[in-house]
Formats: C-alpha cells, sequence, structure tokens
C-alpha cells in the first residue's frame, strides 16, 4: 500500500533570488519540528559550491545527499547521517540529483561544462526520488501511524527560466505524478502536484508574479498559494491585495529576512508559526484540488 497522507508541492519562483529556498527551509523545518517525514528534492542546481539543498539540511536539521551527477560537479553529502534503526529513506532529507559548477542559467551551464541532462531524464528522476520516499512509508512498519508526511520539489530560478536542455522549466517538470506510485486510488490516473509560487513584493513585483502564476497555469500546473516575502510583513506596495486580487488565491506575505550575513535565528522564530500554517495547508496526495480560476479582469490602483 502507497502512502496516501503525504504533503506534496513544487516550490516556483516569479524570478530569481526571490526566496524559493527560504520557502522549502521554512516548511521543511515545520515538519522536523513535528518529527514528520519529509524530502526536500531539488532537480536542477547551478553555481556548485553553492547549494540549496545544503542549505535547507543546514536549517532543517537533516542529511543533504548528492546524486551522482551532482557529485560529479563537487558536491557531496553532508549533514548528520540516520541511524542503521531508522526508516529508509531517512525521516527527513534534502536531496539534490543534477548540477553544474558554473553560476550561470542551466542551459548556459551545460553549455560550459557538458553532461547535458534531457527533460524526459529530469522529469523521470524527480518523479522516481518521490515514488521511492512513498513507497519507503508505506514499507514502514509506522506507516499508519503517521499523521502526515512532506515531499517538496523546488525549481532553479523562474517559472519561465531555461531547463538544461533549454526548454523553460514550467514545461520541463512534472505538473503531476502517477496516483498508482502514491495511493490506491483507482478512479484516478494522476495526482497533480500543487504549485507554491514565491511572489514578488517589490515594485513591479505584482507584473511578474501575475505572470508567472498565469503561465503554470497555461502549462498544466495547479496553482496552490502565493508567498511573499515582505519588509517588516507589511504591504507598503499593495501587491498582496493586487495579486490576491488578480489570481484568486492565498497570498501569504512574510516579514522578509534579514539581510546576510546576519543570522537568521531570530527570523525562523519570527516566521515559524506561519510555516505551520503553510504546511497544514498543503494538499495530500490524491487531494482533488479546486478548479483554478481565470485571471480577473479588474483593475487596480497602485504600479506593479
Amino acid at each position: 500500500r502507497r502512502h496516501d497522507k503525504m504533503r506534496l508541492a513544487t516550490v516556483w519562483g516569479s524570478g530569481t533570488a526571490v526566496g524559493k529556498t527560504l520557502v522549502s527551509a521554512g516548511l521543511m523545518r515545520a515538519a522536523a519540528a513535528r518529527s514528520l517525514p519529509s524530502l526536500f528534492l531539488k532537480p536542477v542546481q547551478t553555481g556548485v559550491p553553492d547549494s540549496d539543498g545544503a542549505f535547507v539540511a543546514r536549517a532543517a536539521g537533516c542529511q543533504h545527499v548528492v546524486g551522482e551527477h551532482a557529485a560529479a560537479a563537487g558536491l557531496s553529502t553532508s549533514g548528520p547521517s540516520p541511524s542503521a534503526a531508522s526508516a529508509t529513506p531517512p525521516p527527513q532529507r534534502a536531496l539534490t540529483l543534477f548540477a553544474w559548477r558554473p553560476a550561470v542559467s542551466p542551459h548556459v551551464a551545460v553549455e560550459r561544462e557538458g553532461r547535458g541532462v534531457s527533460d524526459a531524464e529530469l522529469r523521470r528522476a524527480t518523479v522516481a526520488e518521490i515514488d521511492r520516499f512513498a513507497a519507503a512509508l508505506a514499507a514502514s512498519p509506522m506507516a499508519d501511524g503517521l499523521p502526515d508526511a512532506l515531499a517538496l520539489v523546488e525549481t532553479a530560478g523562474g517559472v519561465a527560466s531555461p531547463s538544461p536542455s533549454r526548454s523553460l522549466q514550467c514545461d520541463a517538470l512534472p505538473t503531476a505524478l502517477p496516483t498508482a506510485k502514491l495511493a490506491e486510488a483507482p478512479r484516478a490516473t494522476e495526482t497533480p502536484l500543487p504549485a507554491l509560487l514565491v511572489g514578488d513584493a517589490a515594485l513591479g513585483g505584482i507584473s511578474a508574479t501575475v505572470c508567472a502564476a498565469e503561465l503554470l497555469r497555461s502549462r498544466g500546473h495547479a496553482l496552490h498559494e502565493v508567498v511573499l516575502f515582505e519588509p517588516g510583513g507589511g504591504g507598503g506596495l499593495g501587491n498582496a491585495e493586487a495579486i490576491g486580487a488578480a489570481l484568486g488565491v492565498r497570498v501569504r506575505s512574510l516579514p522578509a529576512p534579514p539581510p546576510l550575513p546576519e543570522p537568521l535565528d531570530g527570523w525562523w522564530e519570527e516566521v515559524g508559526a506561519h510555516f505551520a500554517e503553510l504546511l497544514d495547508g498543503l494538499p495530500r496526495a490524491c487531494t482533488p484540488l479546486p478548479a483554478q480560476p481565470r485571471l480577473a479582469a479588474a483593475s487596480s490602483s497602485g504600479a506593479g
């Protein structure tokens, strides 16, 4: 029997450096606080030795595991090793599949370094890791007692950033998973991978976020919620209200983290309850998702 309590999401960004990895780390920390099995999956990473998977693992206190392709770029497994008595895969881990050294778009990294990856390989590896995680959970003797589990996929760059093959990431990554891989649900053939979009709270961010959301929807991705990081958690530019009105989904405003190199300890405490609520709201596998509303035609005030 496959595990049907797993909460799923793909974390997308309206652009680069809007806070996708902070959202992933916050959700993994929320899962760790409840001792929930959880998987963070980073299919594509550039700019090695920088590693979003390693950052998430440090924030959540779990192990970062790298695939063979990522290891060839210089990444290595790090963090606490699971005990011999722990479940397989470990109750919580971060995993990076494919990686390159140049700190550029994936398609340019492939041009410079080689080791290309097709869209089919990317999708197949992503689905296989989630399937492996779900199968291990279902096989665990503790499976029936688990209230929840979490599987996250984090993209690289923005919604329309190129994949290693040059296609758009919104076309390269899966919109759904085969239901048979997740739970006993004979009437359904696929389970949607809900899209959690990290938007832009800056001036101009309304347009960027709405366009990213509509592109996701046009490619078959089910938009679940939008997250914005705003200075002080406020809405001085009105981005959250305008984005929510246009897209018809919840927009969650969180206080922006302190600038680097300031530590994040205090900030994590400040936003912990927000991420716990965000985790609770993620759909479980095989849960029907609401119909996606069409873009609202209403106008809004302010510059976007």
